[in-house]
């Protein structure tokens, strides 16, 4: 019924270790993921799903999962029992769980982007540790804005360890990629959206600001912050209060109170 492989010199196995590049997933148009909850998961989203690999010599692998690899199978999945020396080839893990698939990038355009009126939109704006990245997918997914903004310079979300970080969320959010800072202030010029900065001397708390409806929160790189294109362009500049002794909050902290803010206010879904 399945297709067992023993060699590393298949050609697919090679494609499956090329994914684990930013080069061999932006040729392929492909992304891996590993284990059974995310498999599991980009089946009941419909994800484009080539292969998986089943390793069928260790606890989690196969012998545990056959009903998942049926499913697959069904959906049009070519599903390929390896073993365990082949299987650690191809898998970012240190500890395996056996199960490792490919799945299509979705492709985005920004009129289906922006179509929602209202809309909050997360911005990305150079956040380049993909734990980071893949968070904040994640929690601007788990506040309901399922499209995200990511300017260049920012991490690949697409590598392992931001599919790992964002759990499940790439399958349900939109990520829009644009080639710098001015190109994204003129999209969401265009979009009227209102252009959002968090800053610790910022005169407004964003417990006061209206961040409703048509807001861009700029999320800005770890050690630098926000692009001057966007400090430029901010109509608001909101700071978080922090009545403790703490000066400032990480990326993803900072974004999931902004975000949550907004939920609270009735902000509009993406």
């Amino acid at each position: 019924m399945y297709t067992r492989i023993t060699s590393e010199d298949n050609r697919t196995v090679k494609l499956a270790k090329r994914l684990l590049t930013k080069k061999g997933r932006d040729r392929s148009g492909l992304y891996p993921i590993e284990g059974p909850k995310l498999l599991a998961e980009a089946l009941d989203h419909d994800a484009e799903i080539p292969f998986a690999f089943f390793c069928d010599e260790v606890a989690d692998g196969f012998p545990r999962h056959g009903a998942l690899a049926g499913r697959a199978a069904k959906a049009g999945v070519d599903v390929l029992l390896t073993t365990e020396k082949v299987f650690r080839r191809i898998a970012d893990t240190e500890t395996p769980q056996g199960i490792l698939a490919a799945v299509r990038k979705p492709v985005r355009d920004a009129a289906a982007f922006f179509s929602r009126p209202g809309a909050i939109v997360p911005v990305l704006d150079r956040v380049q540790d993909p734990a980071n990245v893949g968070s904040l997918i994640r929690i601007a997914d788990a506040a309901g804005f399922g499209a995200v903004l990511a300017v260049a310079g920012t991490g690949d979300p697409y590598a392992p360890k931001a599919v790992r970080a964002a759990a499940g969320a790439l399958f349900r959010a939109s990520v829009l990629f644009v080639r710098d800072a001015d190109a994204a202030v003129a999209l969401l010029a265009a979009a009227g959206k209102r252009v959002a900065v968090a800053d610790a001397r910022g005169a407004v708390s964003c417990y006061e600001a209206d961040l409703a409806r048509d807001v861009a929160f700029i999320i800005g790189n770890e050690g630098g912050g926000p692009s001057r294109a966007f400090a430029d362009a901010a109509s608001l500049t909101v700071r978080i209060p922090m009545p403790g002794g703490a000066e400032s909050l990480n990326a993803a902290a900072a974004a999931a109170v902004l975000l949550f803010e907004s939920v609270r206010q009735g902000g509009a879904l993406a």
